[in-house]
């Protein structure tokens, strides 16, 4: 009875397509993750913008046909994301509750004006378009006076626009270093190929025939991995939604579907990119530099 006293080597085991489908999805997750994070906080900075509220208060003897005019004016105004019209009692109403007493009573008549609240789009929210805007709102019929805030609109502006720039820089070091990493994976995977990329090369077949399986391979692959990415992502917004009652609403989840084919697109593009570089190189060198 014998015995093998040789000891046994582990067989290395060598980068699998399935390994890399695995990488690049987690790398895709936290791309469409962090998109996503992104899309939040822009959410947010655009809420803040369109808080800010320009009040077009009208004259006292102001007519229903000027009223009118004054509303469809500002109806057609592309820059105006709502108006709100709030009647010299409601405003009083308000102003009461507020204060904590009756100032009516006191000064026996309601010195406020009927007015319209008006936001902007967040787009249009910065000091230098808010100023043009009370200019031409001034000039209308009936309009006694347009008051906004100053300090509200300048310090909106000046607080959020670092943020945006933040948020830009990070986005680009952030597909940077995706791309390297999906990058670096997939010459991982064609390394483990190389002999024999190589092996059809010497068979006499071209380069196109060789390329071309392993173009589709990482096509497939690409694809995979951004519907597992896309199918997590799914799980977080689903999260987001019902469990933390964030408000979205039609346009939103077209930014969202956006973002989840823009993965599809982007971990497609990097596939075939990394692949073809990859393959292309294999078929270059030296045969004495495959060892």
């Amino acid at each position: 009875m014998s015995v093998d006293l040789e000891p046994k080597v582990p067989k290395k085991r060598k980068p699998s397509f399935i390994y890399a489908i695995i990488s690049i999805a987690m790398i895709l997750f936290i791309i469409g993750l962090f998109s996503f994070g992104v899309f939040i906080v822009h959410k947010e900075i655009n809420q803040i913008k369109e808080s800010v509220q320009i009040d077009l208060n009208l004259k006292t003897d102001v007519t229903p046909a000027q009223k009118t005019s004054i509303a469809n004016y500002l109806k057609k105004q592309n820059y105006i994301s709502k108006i709100t019209f709030k009647s010299k009692d409601e405003a009083a109403v308000q102003f009461e509750r507020e204060l904590g007493q009756n100032f009516r009573e006191i000064l026996g008549s309601n010195p406020l004006f009927d007015a319209y609240i008006i936001n902007l789009k967040a787009e249009f929210a910065n000091p230098d378009f808010v100023k043009d805007v009370k200019s031409a709102l001034v000039g209308l019929d009936g309009v006694q006076e347009v008051f906004y805030s100053d300090l509200a609109v300048n310090s909106t502006a000046t607080t959020l626009r670092p943020i945006a720039i933040g948020i830009a820089f990070l986005c680009i070091v952030m597909l940077i270093v995706a791309f390297l990493i999906i990058d670096n994976t997939i010459r991982l995977m064609m390394y483990s190929q190389r002999f024999i990329i190589r092996s059809m090369q010497l068979i006499g077949a071209n380069e196109w025939f060789i390329i071309k399986p392993y173009i589709l391979k990482s096509i497939m692959s690409g694809v995979i991995s951004a519907i597992i990415a896309i199918a997590l992502m799914g799980v977080i917004i689903y999260l987001t939604i019902y469990k933390f009652s964030v408000a979205f609403e039609g346009k939103d989840f077209v930014t969202l579907f956006t973002i989840a084919i823009s993965l599809i697109g982007f971990g497609i593009l990097i596939s075939i990119i990394s692949t073809y570089l990859a393959v292309n190189k294999y078929l270059k060198i030296k045969l004495d530099e495959l060892y």
